[in-house]
């Protein structure tokens, strides 16, 4: 049976990060002042921050159903007998909803969708793993089991350059907002079980994640798990010094780099940096995918 492993953009860490596998990618969207854009196809990260620096109207919304049918129906021409397609929380978009009822209605028992209850190189651990074990014919029903019996839940977090994106997005008023961009905190923003909540505020960015990822060590052996930097438009400077704080304990080669989704950074905007920890996958680092 030929089976292919499909996720949307929210998964990546770089636009080619699947090109060794041939996993295919659902991208998702953002729009900018009413014009739609896809994630790695019309639009990049750099031109989102440009956008959102000049303080234009960003949005996200979930594709037409047309489209996702399209999107199946070319997969299956190609000759698949099954396809495990991967969607961003479901606490985060309404993307599970929408796929799982095509899947029941277009495709059934040839399409399966899995929340993965995360974005990032969180969710992309589950597709590498549901890749690597399809590679060995492991029954489908068996990975998706495992998957869910295994949820991670080690370390995701974010932290915003200012507060201006949560304003302009609806999750802090104008006032707070103006209150900490004035005296320069910034929210600590943790994914717990699928969804992102606010678990304190920082000064010091550089000095927090430097901490974070000390503290992380302890409990996450780099033998066992990948270390993932995340970012947005932020100065190269700023990650190598991260990363060099820390060179004594991660060298600087066996951290993941990456990109902040763009559904993500449509909402903590440019300048957003933070930490994933991920497990290795029957034993390999995520690189060893890529």
């Amino acid at each position: 049976m030929r089976v292919l492993i499909s996720t949307d953009s929210s998964s990546r860490v770089n636009k080619n990060v699947f090109d060794k596998t041939g996993i295919n990618v659902f991208p998702l969207n953002v729009i900018i002042d009413g014009q739609e854009y896809l994630d790695g196809v019309t639009i990049e990260h750099d031109e989102l921050a440009v956008a959102m620096r000049a303080n234009k109207n960003i949005k996200t919304s979930t594709p037409p159903l047309g489209e996702v049918i399209e999107y199946f129906e070319k997969l299956f021409a190609e000759g698949y007998d099954h396809i495990v397609h991967f969607t961003i929380s479901s606490k985060l978009s309404s993307m599970y909803e929408l796929f799982k009822n095509v899947a029941e209605q277009n495709f059934k028992g040839k399409l399966t969708v899995v929340d993965s209850l995360s974005v990032s190189t969180h969710m992309l651990y589950q597709v590498f793993y549901a890749y690597d074990e399809v590679q060995k014919g492991t029954p489908i029903e068996d990975i998706v089991k495992n998957l869910e019996n295994t949820r991670t839940n080690t370390p995701l977090m974010v932290i915003p350059e200012n507060l201006n994106a949560l304003k302009n997005g609806g999750r802090i008023s104008p006032t707070v907002a103006l209150i900490g961009n004035s005296i320069g905190i910034k929210p600590l923003i943790y994914m717990i079980d699928g969804a992102l909540e606010k678990q304190g505020m920082v000064r010091n960015v550089k000095r927090t994640l430097i901490d974070k990822i000390n503290e992380s060590i302890i409990s996450y052996p780099l033998k066992d798990y990948d270390y993932t930097i995340i970012q947005f438009n932020v100065d190269e400077r700023v990650v190598n010094y991260i990363c060099e704080s820390v060179a004594d304990k991660i060298p600087t080669d066996q951290f993941v780099m990456g990109m902040l989704p763009i559904n993500v950074c449509a909402h903590v905007g440019p300048g957003a940096v933070g930490l994933v920890v991920t497990p290795r996958i029957n034993g390999k680092s995520v690189k060893d995918f890529m």
